[in-house]
């Protein structure tokens, strides 16, 4: 991408680098950075500024927060304000490759390792966490469910106890009806 400019504006600079103008103000606040005003008070950018923004735009599109971009800009010279290029009618807006930029991939190299170890090491302390909870929930299920079974069991058995004495009530009672009734027959065929 090129500059045929040496200052712009933050229209510009923010379709250039395909970011809002909120985007670039987020990123002037948060990482404390001194963005110029003209004389009517309109933030304008110079080759330096565009090319930190640029780089800074690479970062957070690799997931860097803006805490880590502020700590890497602190201490990395990669930030600091460099001399213009001698063309000042083309301007590229990549980094370039020297000492600093093979800094900054080393640090990120370090830091992905570092972020993988971790996210790892929390990977499998969710998974230990989950297999307990799992093993504990259940453990309590079964508990519940045999509990439950042994409550219907005894209302079962209860409920079965009166169902015979129901029964046997009603044979009784059955057992009697029938000589009843025949002895009442033949009482009254003799009277």
């Amino acid at each position: 991408m090129e500059i045929l400019k040496e200052k712009y504006t933050i229209t510009e600079l923010s379709e250039m680098l395909q970011v809002t103008d909120h985007t670039l103000r987020f990123y002037e606040k948060e990482l404390e950075l001194n963005i110029p005003k003209d004389d009517r008070g309109r933030r304008f950018y110079t080759t330096n500024l565009a090319n930190m923004m640029y780089k800074i735009k690479v970062m957070r599109s690799e997931g860097l927060e803006i805490k880590a971009i502020k700590k890497i800009m602190k201490e990395d010279s990669m930030f600091e304000q460099t001399k213009e290029l001698q063309n000042e009618n083309s301007v590229s807006l990549m980094p370039s490759a020297s000492k600093d930029s093979e800094a900054m991939q080393v640090f990120f190299h370090e830091f992905g390792k570092q972020l993988s170890q971790e996210i790892t090491l929390e990977i499998m302390d969710a998974k230990e966490h989950l297999v307990r909870e799992i093993a504990k929930s259940k453990l309590e299920l079964g508990a519940c469910v045999e509990n439950g079974m042994r409550k219907l069991e005894g209302k079962m058995d209860k409920h079965y106890e009166e169902v015979d004495i129901a029964l046997g009530k009603w044979r009784e009672k059955s057992k009697k009806r029938p000589f009843r009734k025949l002895f009442s027959i033949i009482h009254k065929s003799r009277i």
